[in-house]
This record gives structure tokens, C-alpha cells and sequence, in this order.
């Protein structure tokens, strides 16, 4: 009888997730007057294409350590919910790319970052908060921001984050099982707007940005 119960229960907690209401927002189109997408002396963006699809490219003229970039639709509340996207690094050495969420602003977000460079190691995938003008990825090098995963060089790859509360699991490539699971997203960035990501290298391509945020 007991087991029963506990059946019973796990089905309607699973009933209950499947059926979650959210919000659908389809981003795969790029209209740069409605997107924040820098452009100055040292960056530079492109509707063009890569590998043979339309994409969004961002460029990086000039190398800084320190530098850090976001390409994204304002007017986005999101908290929790599910992001997917396909992103591919355009350096041949391996550069950094990947997505933020819960964009407050320009230095305020959630990233999860990728280094198709270091494939297969420790190193693949990154997670950090950013909160001020500085990209400080410099404290967060510790194994416990950071999870293994297989990354295609210069090639597209697929990409699901899915956010609850402080949680996070990344997915690569469809995969069924999480590359990472993280369970420390910083308090202080509760909700933003979502959009793409561009660390210290030459430029990246994106595209099919698409967002379920929770109600």
C-alpha cells in the first residue's frame, strides 16, 4: 500500500512538471533594433552565416583578457524555465562562447561558457555570475565552476540549460544525461533577459535562441 502511495505521488509530481505552464520565446530571428548587440572600436557583429546557416556573428577586433560580451533582447523577465540554442566557435585554437541569463544588464548576469579548445577535459564547460564591469573569470577557476563534456572545433553544437531556483543542468548535443549540474547560482541575479555570449577570442556564430520561462 505504501509503495503505492509513493507511486501515485511520483506520477502526479511528474503530471505536474510535464504540465507547467511557461512562456514561450522564440529568438532564432535577430532584429538588431530590438537586440542589444555591442558595436564599437573593439566588437563587431554580422547577420551572416557559418557552416552553411544564417547566424549571428560577433567579432572581437581587439583581445583583452578581461573582455566579455552580450548580444540580447531586452524585455525578457526570465527566472526559471528551459534555454536552448546552437553555438560554434569560429577560432581555430579554441575561443570561449556560450549564453547568459538573467541579464540585468551589461555586467550583471548567469553565463555557462564553453571552451571547444579543451574538449574533454574538466575545462570544457564553465559556469560564472558576472557583477561588475570586469569579467572576473579569474575567480571562478575552481573544478566545482566547471564540467567535462565532448565539443565539436569550429563546428555547431547544440546547447540546453534548464534552471530552477539555484540549480542548473547543461546539456551538449541533445544528449539525455547533463554534462553539468550545478547547484550554487548566485542569489543576487534573480531574473533578466537571455542572450548570447562572447568571451576574449576573434568571434563565434549563433543561432535558434529559444526560451520557455516558467510562470
Amino acid at each position: 500500500m505504501k509503495n503505492f502511495i509513493l507511486m501515485l505521488l511520483l506520477v502526479a509530481a511528474i503530471k505536474t512538471y510535464a504540465q507547467q505552464q511557461y512562456r514561450l520565446y522564440n529568438l532564432s530571428v535577430v532584429n538588431p533594433k530590438q537586440w542589444i548587440i555591442p558595436k564599437n572600436d573593439t566588437l563587431d557583429y554580422e547577420l551572416g552565416s557559418f557552416g552553411g546557416t544564417k547566424a549571428l556573428l560577433i567579432k572581437r577586433k581587439i583581445q583583452n583578457y578581461k573582455s566579455a560580451s552580450l548580444a540580447y533582447k531586452p524585455g525578457i523577465n526570465f527566472k526559471d524555465g528551459i534555454i536552448e540554442m546552437d553555438v560554434a566557435d569560429m577560432t581555430p585554437k579554441g575561443g570561449f562562447v556560450g549564453l547568459a541569463f538573467r541579464i540585468r544588464d551589461a555586467h550583471h548576469y548567469e553565463t555557462v561558457y564553453f571552451r571547444p579548445g579543451s574538449s574533454g577535459t574538466i575545462n570544457a564547460i564553465q559556469y560564472m555570475p558576472e557583477k561588475k564591469a570586469e569579467f572576473n573569470w579569474w575567480d571562478y577557476e575552481s573544478t566545482k565552476y566547471q564540467a567535462k563534456a565532448i565539443l565539436p572545433q569550429s563546428k555547431w553544437f547544440h546547447i540546453k540549460v534548464v534552471v530552477q531556483g539555484s540549480k542548473m543542468e547543461v546539456y551538449v548535443d541533445n544528449a539525455a544525461k547533463p554534462s553539468m549540474v550545478y547547484a550554487g547560482l548566485d542569489p543576487s541575479l534573480k531574473s533578466g533577459a537571455v542572450g548570447y555570449w562572447l568571451g576574449n577570442c576573434p568571434g563565434a556564430a549563433y543561432k535558434n535562441l529559444v526560451v520557455k520561462a516558467f510562470n
